[in-house]
């Protein structure tokens, strides 16, 4: 009986001990992941630390630069195009006018630029209208205050794109694919075009042609779309033969207009006759991610 109680007992304190160990286990394991999540947390301190203050220095920066602006109000208004240039309208207030100050406007766009002097309104803003190229695409716009025989400059727009405001950013791609038949001097060529745009409000694209030249002569052209918003696709046009001539070059060439009367102008892809008249390969000097060229309306819109 007593054998009994004591084998008992002994599996009662085996059992109480594998549930103590158990326990142990699983607080182990929770303090572990404790522990983990502390240390990501005490990590994670200086980085919350150096964020705060990068934003605390920023907020400064930016009252800093606000205090010692010298005008209080500005605006940038498109007006019309004439001769490739658009009329640009600059108005600005002043915090402080005295009765010697005078203030001019200035643009440049890294290529051209000028300057203006700016009239007083009766409302108290000073006003100037520029003449800029309707290609300009990064502008920038200061105002230049003279008071006390000192000037101050300061930037009103940093990049102001003329361009996107008037024409049509197209995007496109386009190869010229030949087949020869063997022992023949004779190559049929066709070209796989795409098109793509970023078209203001205001405009556009009109028609688009395709063209396909042997050296400066015309083979070949075709109507690849007309009055498109946007367009986006890959075609096959211009399908010809033509007699391979050793030397001679063959060019892809896309002329768009829009709806304002610009023309864009882009050789898409040229290939080079070698081999004695056998072989058409790329032209290395073609740079193929060159935009394309525009061409303001020989009257003024």
């Amino acid at each position: 009986m007593k054998k009994k109680i004591w084998e008992a007992a002994v599996s009662l304190l085996l059992i109480l001990s594998l549930a103590l160990n158990i326990a142990l286990l699983f607080l182990c394991m929770d303090l572990k992941k404790q522990n983990e999540l502390l240390r990501t947390d005490v990590s994670s301190i200086p980085r919350q630390i150096d964020n705060s203050v990068q934003l605390a220095v920023s907020q400064i920066q930016a009252l800093q630069e606000e205090e010692q602006k010298i005008t209080s109000y500005s605006s940038i208004e498109f007006g019309e195009l004439e001769n490739g240039k658009a009329a640009v309208h600059v108005s600005t207030a002043l915090r402080e006018t005295t009765a010697d100050t005078s203030v001019r406007i200035s643009w440049s766009d890294g290529n051209d630029g000028g300057t203006v002097p700016a009239s007083l309104s009766q409302q108290g803003f000073f006003t100037a209208d520029l003449s800029i190229p309707v290609t300009s695409r990064s502008a920038a716009i200061s105002l230049i205050c003279t008071r006390d025989g000192v000037d101050t400059t300061e930037i009103l727009d940093e990049g102001l794109s003329v361009y996107s405001h008037y024409l049509i950013d197209w995007q496109a791609y386009g190869s010229l694919n030949w087949s020869r038949t063997s022992g023949t001097q004779t190559a049929t060529l066709s070209a796989n075009v795409q098109v793509s745009c970023d078209a203001p409000g205001n405009n556009h694209g009109v028609k688009a042609m395709l063209s396909l030249y042997q050296n400066d002569v015309l083979l070949t052209s075709d109507t690849l779309f007309e009055n498109a918003q946007g367009v986006s696709g890959d075609a096959a046009y211009l399908t010809t033969d033509a007699t391979l001539k050793d030397g001679d070059s063959f060019s892809l060439q896309l002329v768009i207009t829009d709806s304002l009367g610009y023309t864009y102008t882009r050789t898409l892809d040229r290939l080079i006759v070698e081999n004695g008249g056998t072989q058409l390969t790329s032209d290395p000097s073609l740079d193929r991610n060159a935009g394309m060229q525009v061409s303001a309306p020989s009257s003024g819109t």
